[in-house]
Formats: structure tokens, sequence, C-alpha cells
């Protein structure tokens, strides 16, 4: 992340790089070239450095000891519009994930380094894909959809949902959530994302999903992002606003109640992390 100036914990660091895939949907370590096995990835591989990963890390820190992202290409039709899956480091020790990422070798080795995987949360509708992976990796850990996942994906071995009645008291009371449960497809007039807004209260970040994002501009970032960023900041956001919110007043109370939580950086799963004046950020950007 630009913003970041923490080094990467000693299971992140590496030298090796891979060659971008323009149609892949994940960028996957080399082996280090002293290692005799091709398919070998050690715990300090490094992906390359992209835009959506400029540090080239398979985990950066964002809080140090506490709150970590592994940063991903995610290619939509030829562009690199990022992905990015959050970590944390929760009081008893045990890992909560938001938005799965696919658990490669190098991912598994750096989390697994870091203690042990409890919560798994897939924030809405759309970030579903690696859900069913982590659970079979992590079989203990307990897989959370937002609600109506359960009916939305059936064949994901979901444990639980979360964002109606607050989060869990197994998350011990380190959570804020808030349920954007307001907004519809317009042309099939389903539910669209069903989002759960989460901030962890002691390091003070927000961790949104798709109901805000964060796309970088400037000469550093390819044409088709840059033109990506001008679509969902300029038609997107307007017609989500317009045509999508139809509970503009429960929509209005979700805003607030993420308002009302004390941070002031926020991880949003597409876009630079905003390590102060996020929650300004999030104002302009859930403004109707």
């Amino acid at each position: 992340m630009r913003a970041l100036a923490s080094a990467p914990t000693p299971a992140t660091r590496g030298v090796v790089h891979r060659r971008a895939r323009t149609r892949a949907h994940r960028a996957r370590p080399r082996a280090s070239a002293s290692d005799p096995s091709s398919s070998a990835r050690p715990p300090s591989a490094r992906y390359e450095k992209t835009w959506s990963n400029p540090t080239g890390n398979v985990l950066t820190d964002v809080v140090p000891g506490v709150v970590w992202a592994a940063e991903r290409p995610f290619t939509w039709n030829a562009i690199d519009v990022g992905g990015k899956m959050a970590v944390v480091r929760l009081r008893d020790g045990a890992l909560w994930v938001h938005s799965p990422i696919d658990l490669d070798d190098a991912t598994r080795a750096a989390i697994d380094a870091l203690g042990s995987v409890k919560h798994v949360v897939s924030p809405n509708y759309e970030h579903v894909k690696w859900a069913a992976q982590w659970k079979e990796a992590y079989p203990d850990a307990t897989l959370y959809g937002c609600p109506g996942m359960r009916a939305k994906k059936p064949g994901i071995p979901w444990d639980a949902e979360v964002g109606e009645d607050g989060a869990p008291e197994a998350w011990g009371g380190e959570f804020d959530v808030a349920l954007f449960d307001c907004e519809v497809n317009p042309f099939t007039s389903t539910p669209f994302f069903n989002e759960v807004v989460f901030c962890h209260a002691a390091s003070g970040v927000a961790f949104v999903t798709d109901v805000f994002w964060n796309y970088p501009g400037g000469d550093d970032v390819p044409p088709g992002t840059r033109l990506w960023k001008f679509g969902m900041d300029r038609v997107y956001l307007p017609f989500y606003r317009a045509a999508m919110v139809r509970d503009r007043e429960k929509f209005a109370r979700a805003r607030e109640k993420v308002l009302s939580w004390d941070f002031d950086a926020a991880l949003p799963c597409h876009g630079s992390f905003i390590p102060r004046g996020a929650k300004d950020a999030l104002r302009r950007h859930l403004a109707l």
C-alpha cells in the first residue's frame, strides 16, 4: 500500500516475482530460483508489484501485529480492478478473515505464521468465490455469510450469517457491524450486495467491500484501471444512488450507524488503504 511505511513481517519477505497474467483472477508467486522444486512456494515468496499490490508482499502490515492486508490483482474484462482480503488478530489470538481470496501456498503459509484462523467472513453476495476453499482448509473455523447467503449460495458450507443481529459473541465484542440491505438490482428487483460493513474498534479500521471503493489515479495506474475508476466514480456511483438504493431511509440509518463508530482508517476491498480521514471519505461517498 502506498500509504504504509510498516515493514512486512518475516513470513512475507522475499525477492521472487512472476509475470502478470491478463486473464487470471489472481497472481501466484513463483518458487525461489534456489528451490529445486518448481511447485514449492516458501513463506518468503513475493508477488510481482502491481498497482493493486504495490509492495509485492503476500501480506502487508496495516496495523502492526493486529491488522494485515492481502492485496492481489483481480482482472475483469482485462482490467485489473484489484482485490483485497483483511486479516485481524483478535485479543484471544484468533484470526478473523474478511473477504477471503485464493488460499494459495504462499498465502496459507503467511496466514498460518500469524496464528489460528477461527472466523472467515464473506461480507456480501459477490465476495464468495473462495469461501468454500477456506472452510475446507480450516474446518474448525466458523464460515460467516451476509444475511440471505445460505439461500443465495446453498452449495457453500456456511456455518452462520452475520449482520442483522450485530456481531457474534465469539468475536469478543471487538467489532461493530452495519447491514446495507437497502439496495436492489434495478433490472431484476432482487437484492444486490446485501453487504455488511465492519469496524474493528481497537485498531480503528473499517472494512468495506463494494458499497465503497478508493481507486487511485495517476500515471502509475494502468489506463484500463483509470478508465474503470472514472466509470465507478462518475457513472456507477450516481446510478447506484439514484436507481439501486430503494429504501433511502434504511440506507441513511445504516450510513449514520457507520459514521457513529470510532475509526479513522478504512481498508476497502477495492482500491487503496485510507490511513486517516476515512470517516469523511465514507460520509461523502455514502451521501444520497
